[in-house]
């Protein structure tokens, strides 16, 4: 285990780390740098916890080389944190990423919750990050706040493809603890079935929720409360999603067959954009939001690439009939 790295210890014969800046169950997470490259990355180092059979350890290695390996064949994609390099080093897997400059979701989430133009964005974004990783058939396993990460520059990237895996895979350890964080967990990932693509969709959802209500719907006192909302129990009514109550109610259905897949969820995305964005009159008890939300969200339809930024306040956009 490698619990007592410490600051100034070098990872790879060339990354220096400089100081902890995350941990979790999973591992921790370093600020470093690449001697190599002479620049700053992350460095995430993966605990291998209690004492094991040198076969069985020897397994976890190779598994968790796969799994970076994985997050390596996504490093192209503008909304994924780029994986640079995996390293093992004292029988312990390293994967070397991208620094980013920002703060996470979660982090952001402390100040109360988002603006319904702003949770669009980043769903566009995840749908965008998480399309790249099906096609490949790479799921993510973890999607939260925590592993959303906002940049200085205004950019949201999904972060820990460190436990992603082949669709194949069981999302299981070999101590038979389920991976993954239990209230975003999809109910069938908390019943212990193997995570689908579905299950990646089922996370998100929560994390809109959550990131315009203000909320984790499905948080409860312990792992295993958590774990039996997700399974049985449903979402609290949403009262500020607007537009996007649509698309995250479908991204929560308990049954996976029942989820929209990445297309129909962006598709969903785009129609609420195009809709609140056209300027048109809404009759007041049809649940239309306000100018300055219609206004907002013809802003994420033109993120969308649905329209053209003309340059036009509202007022001066000619909207047709």
């Amino acid at each position: 285990m490698a619990q007592g790295a410490r600051a100034g210890d070098m990872v790879g014969g060339r990354y220096q780390l400089v100081q902890s800046i995350a941990s979790g169950g999973m591992g921790r997470v370093w600020k470093a740098y690449d001697s190599r490259l002479q620049t700053e990355v992350a460095v995430k180092e993966l605990w291998l916890s209690g004492p094991m059979p040198p076969e069985r350890r020897a397994g976890l290695l190779k598994r968790a080389q796969l799994e970076a390996l994985s997050a390596v064949r996504l490093r192209d994609h503008p909304n994924i944190v780029t994986v640079h390099d995996v390293v093992v080093e004292h029988a312990i897997p390293w994967i070397v990423m991208q620094l980013v400059a920002g703060g996470s979701l979660q982090q952001r989430l402390e100040d109360g919750p988002l603006e319904v133009l702003e949770v669009a964005r980043i769903g566009a974004a995840l749908l965008g990050a998480l399309g790249a990783a099906h096609q490949q058939g790479i799921v993510h396993r973890d999607i939260k706040p925590a592993n959303v990460m906002l940049t200085g520059d205004g950019r949201i990237l999904l972060a820990d493809f460190g436990i992603a895996a082949p669709e194949t895979g069981t999302g299981i350890t070999s101590t038979g603890i389920v991976i993954g964080s239990a209230p975003y967990l999809a109910p069938e990932r908390a019943a212990g079935k193997p995570g689908k693509a579905s299950s990646d969709l089922f996370s998100l959802g929560v994390t809109l929720y959550e990131a315009v209500e203000g909320v984790s719907p499905f948080l409860r006192d312990s792992w295993l409360a958590s774990a039996h909302a997700v399974r049985y129990e449903q979402a609290p009514p949403m009262r500020r999603a607007g537009r996007l109550a649509p698309l995250i109610s479908a991204l929560l259905a308990k049954d996976p067959l029942s989820r929209p897949p990445v297309s129909q969820a962006l598709a969903l995305l785009e129609a609420s954009a195009a809709h609140g964005g056209d300027g048109r009159a809404k009759r007041a008890d049809d649940g239309a939001a306000s100018s300055g939300e219609a206004s907002g969200m013809r802003k994420v339809a033109v993120y969308l690439g649905l329209v053209e930024d003309d340059g036009l306040p509202p007022g001066k956009r000619n909207n047709g009939p």
